[in-house]
């Protein structure tokens, strides 16, 4: 065999055992476990009372434990408040990859103030008024977990200081929730 066969054969080698060790015990290996969407169903009424409906969950629990992307329609439990959730999880060992993504994530409108923020790595929550609508965004980063949840919410005839109080409580409040709960997968 030809020093350059050998060379190629090498290259391919080292190239298939870095992917298999990406795979294994890189950002989304199968061994870390976040909650599927169903069991957030469970667990989110206990944080904010009302109607949760699951609209959308990605990837299929089959193809990665590791992460999760669900969408709800929501309406409170005395129905005054109305509006989307999306709650993203992912778990890994890889510390810098979680808190890089929690920065870099777009946060929209004002910063607001996070009760929570001092648990977490890295934590951002934001809202923003478009119309009638308020939208209320918290990323945040601890040492083998990161969460983005993304939620609107609007409630004909409130005031707009109540909505956005409680549409960024709302979202806090997931987070907090999405963050320690565990699978039974």
């Amino acid at each position: 065999m030809s020093r350059r066969m050998l060379a190629v054969v090498a290259g391919v080698v080292v190239v298939a055992l870095g992917l298999l060790a990406a795979w294994r015990w890189g950002p989304f290996a199968d061994d870390e476990v976040v909650p599927s969407c169903t069991e957030l169903a469970g667990a989110l009424p206990s944080v904010v009372e009302g109607a949760w409906t699951l609209t959308h969950a990605e990837p299929n629990r089959e193809s990665s434990n590791s992460l999760v992307d669900c969408e709800f329609d929501f309406s409170s439990a005395d129905r005054s408040y109305t509006g989307r959730i999306a709650v993203s999880l992912t778990q890994s060992d890889d510390e810098s990859y979680l808190r890089r993504t929690a920065m870099e994530g777009p946060c929209y409108g004002e910063a607001v103030p996070y009760p929570s923020a001092a648990k977490y790595r890295v934590a951002r929550s934001c809202s923003e008024k478009i119309n009638e609508k308020i939208f209320a965004g918290v990323f945040v980063a601890s040492a083998d977990r990161y969460a983005h949840v993304y939620a609107d919410f609007s409630s004909p005839g409130a005031p707009i200081e109540q909505v956005v109080a409680y549409a960024n409580t709302s979202a806090q409040r997931i987070t907090d929730r999405a963050m320690t709960l565990t699978s039974t997968d």
